[in-house]
């Protein structure tokens, strides 16, 4: 009953993912699975590419779109599916490791519910996520209750759907050495082994995404830290676009920041909320410790473990220029357990804590579901999948006459200053360049060129106006 209400709530809590289509690198991917032959299914799996080396979470999951005639629904209920199962397993790790169902409960629930998920739900680009926390999730559970050979397999699954699966590996020797020691050796070495594999498979793909802007690695320590505190504020609640208004931590923010709190009263409501939310939490924290000095010590070793597999999963992209919430999937549990494991030890503590505990599990809830509607807005998803949805009617209403022709030429053709969205430079971003085509137009060689990068419009060119895709309703 309890993983029914669960699921039923974040189902509707997200509800908003299941009418976004697809957008940006969607198209690109929908165009490399469109295949006629089993060979070209096994092909799926060489690492020889020149793009991010993922083939489950890929071009697997876009071939099983491709079988369900490309329905946006069934392709969000799929990867929902996959994130559910994941929150099982979260949920009989956890239980497995402590024999403590409130902590358990309390951990899947908090865990389930948290806002970050628009952004790894409602793109079906940043499936990937889900994908490799779900088959780690039920890779780690069969190995702790001594199924060794499925571990593998869905480790291996892991491997194929996202390269810091890799992170895993570190995450079980740290385990095998200060939390069960029991675990021998030999169990891990296939791991060890694999995670070597799958890191000099990775190498080919990786010389061409490291060389793009936004994940080009730069070893600057000031970088590193900086990085690994915005990651951490992000995953104790704080909205994605707050690092904007900061031009450091220890500094006050810039005038913007008061100005997006009046313009916005939802936000400032939000940050309220969050303030109190941990002022609670921290004066509870401090009775319960006054009353409790003698577990100070376990609970201290059990803080700097959850710190330091929050700092492992976060791996390389603490070297990147570029942040983005989609990447905490994996290391917002462990900041999700310290919270919950305290909130579990405050309930045990007594009536009163008991009680303020539920004040504060309800206080994490609301901060959620008007977490969710604000990441909605300050995200781009709905609002791209706005623009392809618009596309999609425009396209077809217009298809026999653009074929007709060989370009598709989008001009930006609007008296206001400045163009709003980007224009044309907008779509590009959208449509993922000239992948859109083979979606929209199957077969088709039509090309697209758009308006601000040549302002000269072809001949036996059909002319779009940027603003009819992007005001479209």
């Amino acid at each position: 009953m309890f993983f029914v209400l669960l699921f039923a709530f974040t189902t509707f809590l997200f509800k908003n993912a299941f009418s976004t289509y697809f957008l940006n690198d969607d198209f690109f991917f929908l165009k490399i699975t469109r295949i006629n032959s089993f060979s070209q299914f096994v092909n799926f799996f060489s690492p020889i590419r020149q793009y991010s080396y993922k083939p489950v979470s890929t071009e697997v999951f876009y071939f099983l779109i491709h079988l369900f005639n490309e329905n946006i629904f069934i392709a969000h209920l799929l990867g929902f599916f996959v994130f559910y199962i994941g929150i099982y397993y979260l949920y009989k790790i956890i239980f497995f490791l402590s024999k403590n169902k409130i902590l358990a409960y309390l951990t899947t629930g908090f865990y389930a519910i948290n806002f970050t998920h628009v952004f790894q739900l409602y793109y079906l680009g940043t499936f990937q996520e889900v994908f490799l926390f779900t088959f780690l999730a039920i890779s780690f559970y069969k190995l702790l209750t001594g199924k060794n050979t499925q571990a593998i397999i869905f480790f291996i699954l892991a491997l194929l759907s996202k390269e810091t699966a890799v992170l895993f590996v570190p995450f079980l020797i740290i385990f095998k050495l200060f939390v069960n020691k029991k675990i021998s050796w030999k169990k891990l070495v296939p791991y060890l082994i694999l995670g070597l594999l799958f890191t000099f498979i990775y190498q080919y793909s990786l010389n061409y995404v490291t060389s793009l802007d936004n994940y080009k690695i730069t070893s600057n320590l000031r970088l590193v830290i900086n990085n690994f505190l915005w990651y951490f504020l992000w995953a104790l609640g704080l909205p994605n676009f707050t690092s904007l208004y900061f031009t450091s931590i220890l500094k006050p923010p810039v005038p913007e920041f008061y100005k997006m709190l009046s313009n916005f009263p939802e936000i400032k409501t939000f940050y309220l909320l969050l303030i109190s939310y941990y002022s609670l939490f921290l004066i509870l924290l401090i009775y319960f410790f006054t009353k409790q000095i003698k577990q100070l010590r376990r609970f201290f070793y059990l803080f700097i473990l959850l710190f330091v597999y929050f700092f492992i999963f976060l791996g390389p992209i603490l070297f990147f220029e570029h942040r983005w919430m989609v990447r905490l999937t994996l290391p917002l549990i462990f900041i999700v357990l310290i919270q919950t494991y305290l909130i579990t030890n405050f309930i045990k503590a007594g009536k009163i804590l008991r009680l303020i505990s539920f004040i504060l599990i309800i206080f994490y809830l609301i901060l959620n579901i008007l977490g969710v509607f604000i990441h909605e807005s300050s995200g781009t998803f709905l609002l791209e999948s706005r623009f392809t949805t618009s596309a999609k009617k425009y396209l077809a209403k217009n298809k026999k006459e653009i074929l007709k022709h060989k370009y598709i030429y989008f001009i930006d053709k609007i008296a206001i200053v400045p163009i709003p969205w980007g224009g044309s430079e907008k779509l590009k971003v959208t449509f993922g360049g000239q992948n859109f085509i083979d979606h929209y137009f199957p077969g088709s060689k039509i090309k697209a060129i758009y308006g601000f990068e040549d302002k000269k419009i072809p001949k036996d060119a059909f002319v779009v106006n940027s603003f009819d895709i992007l005001l479209l309703k």
